[in-house]
C-alpha cells in the first residue's frame, strides 16, 4: 500500500490538491503504517519523485513550485511524533535569495527536528542580511543554505562574507543543492564548511559538528 501511496501522493502534489494528499496519507495510515514511518516511507519518496520529474523535464518549473507549496502545507500530517531528546543544537536553515525550491530544506529540516535538533526555518528567498540577523538573534553556530540553481549557489558567498564582516568567523556554514553536489569545489569557493547531500548526510554532519563542539568546550 505504501508504494501505491507514494505514487498517489505525488499525483496529488502535481494536481495541487491538498485534500487528496491528506486522503492518501490517511488511507496509508489505515493500512497499518505507523505515524513514525509516514515521513520516510511515504512523504520523502513522493518528494523524490517530484524532484526527479522536474529534473528530467516531466513537469515544468511552475508545476514543481506549486506542488512544493502543497507538500509544505501537509507536512504536519506526516511529521513523526517528537521522541528524541532535545540536543540543544540550534540550526538555521533557509533557501538563498531568489531561490524558491524548498523540497530539500523541508525534508532535511524535518529530519533534524526528529533527531532532537532545534531547527529555525527561515523559508525561501532569504537575503544574506536576514541570515546574519537571525544568526545574531539566536546565537546559532550552524547555518544551512539551500540553493538549487547555479546563480543562487554562487550568491551564497555573500552570506559567508557578511558573517566574517560581523565577526562571526566561528559559524559552520553548510550548503545543499544540485550545484554543490555536482561541483564540490563550488562549496569551497563560496566559503562553505561542507555539503549536505540529503537527510542522512545532514544527520551525520550535524552530529559530528555537535560532538566536536562539545569536545572543544570540555
Amino acid at each position: 500500500m505504501a508504494d501505491d501511496g507514494v505514487a498517489k501522493l505525488y499525483e496529488a502534489f502535481v494536481n495541487q490538491d491538498p485534500a487528496a494528499a491528506i486522503n492518501v496519507i490517511e488511507r496509508v495510515k489505515k493500512s497499518g503504517l505507523e505515524q513514525s514511518q509516514l515521513f520516510d516511507s511515504l512523504f520523502a519518496p513522493a518528494m523524490s519523485l517530484l524532484g526527479g520529474a522536474w529534473a528530467n523535464g516531466g513537469i515544468d518549473e511552475y508545476t514543481f513550485t506549486q506542488a512544493s507549496v502543497i507538500a509544505e502545507q501537509i507536512t504536519s500530517f506526516v511529521t513523526p511524533p517528537a521522541t528524541a531528546q532535545d540536543t540543544g543544537v540550534t540550526v538555521l536553515a533557509g533557501c538563498m535569495h531568489r531561490d524558491h525550491h524548498a523540497i530539500d530544506k523541508n525534508i532535511i529540516g524535518a529530519t533534524l527536528k526528529e533527531a532532537g535538533h532545534r531547527v529555525i526555518d527561515l523559508g525561501v528567498d532569504v537575503r544574506p542580511a536576514e541570515f546574519l540577523e537571525r544568526l545574531e538573534e539566536t546565537g546559532s553556530r550552524i547555518v544551512i543554505v539551500f540553493a538549487s540553481m547555479t546563480e543562487t549557489a554562487l550568491a551564497v558567498e555573500r552570506v559567508r562574507e557578511m558573517f566574517l564582516a560581523a565577526g562571526h568567523d566561528h559559524v559552520v556554514m553548510l550548503v545543499c543543492g544540485g550545484p554543490f553536489s555536482a561541483d564540490i569545489g563550488l562549496a569551497r569557493r563560496v566559503g562553505a564548511n561542507g555539503v549536505l547531500r540529503g537527510a542522512e548526510s545532514a544527520l551525520k554532519i550535524i552530529d559530528k559538528i555537535s560532538r566536536d563542539k562539545l569536545m572543544g568546550e570540555a
